[in-house]
């Protein structure tokens, strides 16, 4: 195996006409099923109705989060907002840069400086799961680049929505090591190409009201489907 941009090479093949096939494996050893990046590139017509509930609270300056393909930022960009498009594979931000997207950064939001303060934080698409390894600090890192009265728009998993055995050993082994049950390390691969290892955050509603307000933000769900909801979290 090559290590590398997996996740930006499957954006990258699948903008060639390819696949865009990946999968994802986790730190057990667990791989999931064999997905396709195709639902990044969906537009504003295809979008579940969780997540055209979130697009809708977007607005003026926009910094999206983990913004892939830029699916997102397009709609947004739509509504009118003044976006820049954040994210850490730089075959994402080549895509966007492609689609159309002119603010494209190629950082993490931990590592993100800048002097802009936004009215909008996108974290959709599950993405409220990058506020890890430390969602306060994340979330604080937010909070300093907010605008008055600023709000985050994203979506994430209930872990607890599983009766799986595979996924409930795991939250009691991330319990006994202090961490969050829906604690999560994993990495994407692609044919021969294998990413780095990352941290990612599934939080039930309360675990982030709870890590949101110690941040110096408030929450509120404003959508649920089944296990995955969509909250916003304002500046307080």
């Amino acid at each position: 195996m090559e290590h590398g941009d997996a996740f930006g090479e499957a954006l990258l093949e699948y903008v060639a006409g390819g696949d865009g096939a990946y999968l994802i494996e986790r730190d057990d050893g667990l791989m999931e099923r064999l997905r396709s990046v195709d639902v990044y590139f969906s537009g504003v017509d295809s979008f579940a109705e969780i997540e055209t509930t979130g697009i809708d609270l977007v607005v003026g300056r926009v910094l999206d989060v983990g913004a892939g393909a830029g699916r997102f930022s397009l709609a947004a960009v739509e509504r009118g907002c003044d976006v820049v498009a954040l994210d850490n594979s730089a075959g994402a931000v080549e895509v966007c840069h492609q689609r159309g997207l002119t603010n494209v950064v190629h950082a993490s939001i931990h590592r993100y400086e800048t002097d802009t303060r936004f009215d909008t934080f996108i974290m959709m698409g599950a993405n409220l799961g990058l506020l890890a390894p430390d969602p306060v600090r994340t979330l604080g890192r937010l909070r300093g680049m907010a605008a008055a009265g600023a709000r985050i728009v994203g979506s994430t998993l209930d872990p607890y929505a599983t009766e799986e055995p595979v996924h409930l050993g795991y939250h009691e082994a991330n319990r006994e090591r202090g961490r969050l049950p829906g604690h999560v390390i994993m990495r994407v691969r692609r044919r021969i190409t294998v990413g780095d290892w990352f941290d990612y955050l599934f939080m039930s509603p309360a675990e982030l009201a709870t890590i949101a307000e110690r941040a110096g933000w408030s929450m509120d769900v404003v959508e649920h489907d089944g296990m995955r909801y969509v909250a916003c979290l304002t500046a307080m």
